[in-house]
């Protein structure tokens, strides 16, 4: 079955909100995780590194 420009471009429009909403989520994420540490609430330290590796993994398929 060969997709009509119509669909594929719906397909690719759903993709990329997708991917956005989930960078939106890792960034609340990530600013909650570094409140928490300037308040010198306990935070694990690595929550906030695999945060931001998430982040910048999401960015570079998005490219």
């Amino acid at each position: 079955m060969i997709k009509t420009n119509k669909q594929s471009n719906h397909n690719f429009h759903n993709n990329i909100t997708g991917i956005n909403s989930q960078i939106l989520k890792l960034k609340k994420e990530l600013i909650l995780l570094k409140v928490k540490q300037k308040t010198k609430q306990k935070v694990k330290p690595h929550l906030i590194k695999k945060t931001k590796h998430k982040i910048s993994q999401i960015f570079t398929s998005k490219q």
